[in-house]
């Protein structure tokens, strides 16, 4: 079952699907910030699947510039898709397993729900806030055959950079070293076959999740000053709303941020591989 808010891209990512040998693709125009539409997802799910083994929340947008230059639209549309939307999918995926007595909850955060960027406060607000109800979900009091957890990547190979709203006036790119979108896939995909708590993706993750626990305030800063400097190119550009209220530019899976075509073979290949192995 795919949910997105476009349904011609649904349409073609099923047909994607199906040439890669899903035995069966359901999709349900889904945009996560209305409670009408998560609900209307969940029914559709369960009718066509009957049982709803894994719910993957990855939906997110994304929003950079001084907190003080954005305007209080584009400040709400971002916590209503981030945040409220995935308090509404995690929220019906958790309803339809305690009816089942079993599933598994996969919600991507990102390492910026963990380490600062002055460049994109609001996103890392709606980052910190899915990584804190993830954490909370996996307390509740639920039995052990309902499974919630927290995927946290650094920076993908994605067209979330060039789709952003920007009031920076500087175009975004993908801070390096940016993984390719096939590693984070298997990370998601790993926590559906084992699930875990909390996982990341790339060498650099690891090392800054673990430099986090031994330093935190030296991990934070350094974060801080590397990701806001890494994260603009020097040209200049006009403020956009990007893909705030609709899609722009659909289709793609690679951002085109991994310059070397070695890099970026590899990085799918090992992507690909982890996601047969997992």
């Amino acid at each position: 079952m795919l949910a997105a808010r476009d349904r011609e891209d649904l349409e073609v990512l099923a047909e994607t699907c199906r040439g890669s040998g899903a035995a069966a693709v359901a999709i349900c125009p889904t945009d996560i910030g209305r409670a009408g539409d998560v609900d209307a997802l969940r029914a559709a799910a369960v009718g066509a699947l009957g049982t709803v083994d894994a719910w993957i929340n990855v939906a997110a947008l994304l929003l950079a510039g001084d907190l003080v230059d954005t305007s209080p639209e584009h400040l709400a549309q971002l916590v209503t898709t981030n945040v409220l939307g995935t308090m509404l999918t995690s929220r019906a995926a958790l309803a339809t397993f305690d009816d089942q007595g079993a599933g598994t909850l996969v919600n991507v955060s990102s390492l910026l729900g963990l380490l600062p960027n002055p460049l994109v406060p609001a996103y890392c607000t709606t980052k910190f806030a899915v990584r804190g109800l993830t954490l909370t979900l996996q307390r509740s009091p639920r039995p052990r055959s309902i499974a919630v957890c927290l995927v946290v990547p650094g920076p993908i190979d994605t067209p979330m950079f060039t789709h952003a709203g920007n009031d920076t006036g500087h175009p975004l790119r993908a801070i390096p070293p940016a993984i390719s979108p096939w590693r984070a896939a298997a990370a998601v995909i790993g926590c559906v076959r084992r699930p875990r708590r909390t996982v990341t993706t790339g060498a650099t993750g690891w090392a800054l999740l673990l430099g986090h626990r031994i330093t935190p305030r030296l991990v934070e800063w350094g974060v801080a000053q590397w990701s806001a400097r890494l994260l603009l190119r020097p040209e200049e550009v006009e403020p956009t709303a990007g893909g705030l209220y609709g899609q722009v530019d659909p289709g793609r899976v690679s951002g085109g941020f991994r310059r070397s075509s070695w890099r970026r073979r590899a990085g799918d290949r090992l992507g690909r591989w982890s996601m047969a192995r997992s």
